[in-house]
């Protein structure tokens, strides 16, 4: 039995040390392409340890791209539609948690029957909306659907369900409103939910690609993706550029998970899962 159990640890790390390579290895590959050459790059592609450092890669970025401009937009629409989500997604959730009224569990079902529905299927009616809206243009379209979440309603939903009732009634008696036994109750014991619902709203946000493809029409107000995408053309296609702002624009995300994420991310993910 010992020799047994250790060879299925033996198996079970090399399938972890397998997945973590598996996953690491683009990261490391977009660090080395940023600081090759164009030449090296290109012959030697798989080297991950360049022979020849240059930073003139970042130059070109900046002098292609403003790139200052769209880190910048990128930034104020993750972090507008983070902070929105947390908060609708916080209301809604302490609703279906804090009062019983008839049609609650039909209306969760509908809620989250929406996550069975792709997002491309709402793409055409979503245009034709903003646009009679006179929204296209603006960051309206970005930020709109990212304010209610189906998952993180329901994710809230389990950790605020768990909230004694009687601090509710407490609160109550010492006259506090429904908006105040929100903020000072609901929050602070819900910041597991809310934290992890506000840092996947803010990753998914920063990387989305087809939304601002879309809607955006003035480079200006450009988002990081679609500026990225604009470095490459039919007649020149360079590799260096595009990684290094690929590295850069990793940066805000890095930071986020290190500082916000570590601390909710687990007890976000595991909220919820037992009871009592």
């Amino acid at each position: 039995m010992k020799k047994k159990r250790f060879a299925l640890n033996i198996v079970f790390h090399l399938v972890l040390l397998i997945a973590v390579c598996a996953i690491i290895y683009p990261f490391v590959f977009m660090i080395s392409g940023a600081f090759k050459t164009d030449f090296e790059m290109n012959r030697h592609i798989t080297q991950l340890i360049p022979r020849e450092i240059t930073l003139d890669h970042f130059h070109t970025l900046f002098e292609s791209i403003p790139f200052i401009t769209q880190f910048l937009n990128s930034f104020f629409v993750a972090v507008t539609a983070a902070i929105l989500t947390v908060l609708i997604d916080g209301l809604v959730a302490y609703g279906f948690t804090r009062f019983t009224f008839r049609g609650r569990g039909a209306l969760m079902t509908a809620i989250l029957a929406t996550m069975l529905i792709p997002p491309q299927v709402l793409m055409v009616p979503q245009f034709q909306m903003y646009k009679n809206l006179h929204l296209f243009g603006t960051y309206v379209p970005l930020i709109i659907p990212s304010m209610i979440n189906a998952f993180g309603i329901f994710l809230n939903c389990q950790i605020m369900g768990q909230i004694p009732r009687d601090l509710y009634e407490s609160a109550m008696i010492d006259g506090y409103g429904e908006l105040q036994i929100f903020a000072r109750i609901a929050v602070p014991l819900s910041k597991a939910g809310l934290g992890i619902q506000g840092v996947l709203t803010f990753m998914n946000t920063w990387n989305d690609f087809m939304t601002p493809l879309i809607y955006l029409n003035e480079e200006q107000r450009y988002t990081l993706p679609i500026g990225l995408m604009r470095l490459q053309s039919f007649y020149k296609i360079s590799y260096g550029a595009p990684l290094a702002g690929a590295l850069l624009s990793c940066i805000p995300v890095i930071l986020i998970l290190a500082i916000v994420g570590q601390k909710y991310f687990i007890q976000g993910l595991m909220a919820g899962a037992v009871k009592g």
